[in-house]
């Protein structure tokens, strides 16, 4: 077969044409390597970049994935403990209402009056504490807003005791109840000379004489304290 032999030059590309086919020569494929190896070079530069990038994103996502998981898992932890907190094992129920076939209910050892439940603690705590202590049994500190209160819960305290109840001073003698109720000066048990220190800002029920009242004294004396919550309606 006769083969016709020709030398084009192309740039800096040089190939010999036989029987109207290309055959490249070395040169032009040491070329093409050269700029293959070049182009893999970007490639992977940029294939490196792109993974940097990818890493770093996923890093951040499993970063907030953590956080945001970490704060409910908190939370759950929290809620679960203040529902057990408030979980009564065992309540004292009673018919009030037949026809409504409704039953109200206080929790084991705490007396019912009127639509209340009342819980005498005997362990001495500040005034913040003993408030928190209620707090976590889903209660607050006894509000008093008639004789007919006082003279139920006063019975069955102790009179050589003092008993925090859930009156305070916000500042310059303005008493607040901790339900937000209003205060009633003409519904108040107050000792005689009572309140007399600007500095004592909780109140105390107690009997040093000869009747039960009310007595300032400093939130962080630790003394007994009385809880109070809602009756509980199946």
């Amino acid at each position: 077969m006769r083969r016709k032999n020709e030398a084009n030059t192309a740039g800096s590309v040089t190939f010999q044409r036989v029987d109207g086919g290309r055959r490249y020569y070395i040169k032009q494929q040491e070329v093409m390597a050269k700029n293959g190896d070049a182009n893999a070079g970007q490639s992977n530069v940029l294939r490196a970049g792109e993974e940097e990038k990818w890493f770093e994103s996923n890093m951040a996502l499993c970063l907030v994935f953590f956080t945001v998981y970490f704060q409910k898992y908190s939370q759950l932890l929290e809620e679960k403990k203040a529902i057990g907190d408030l979980t009564h094992k065992e309540l004292n129920c009673t018919k009030d209402n037949p026809p409504m076939d409704v039953w109200s209910c206080c929790p084991k050892d705490w007396k019912p009056f009127s639509s209340h439940c009342y819980y005498i603690s005997t362990d001495a705590a500040s005034g913040r504490e003993s408030e928190e202590k209620c707090s976590r049994m889903g209660a607050h500190l006894m509000v008093i807003h008639s004789q007919e209160e006082q003279d139920f819960i006063t019975k069955t305290l102790d009179p050589k005791a003092a008993y925090f109840i859930g009156l305070s001073d916000a500042g310059h003698r303005q008493w607040r109840w901790v339900d937000q109720t209003p205060y009633n000066e003409s519904a108040t048990f107050w000792h005689p000379r009572e309140p007399n220190n600007n500095d004592e800002q909780c109140v105390v029920v107690s009997h040093p004489y000869s009747s039960w009242g009310w007595n300032d004294i400093r939130c962080s004396d630790e003394q007994k304290s009385v809880c109070q919550m809602k009756r509980i309606y199946l």
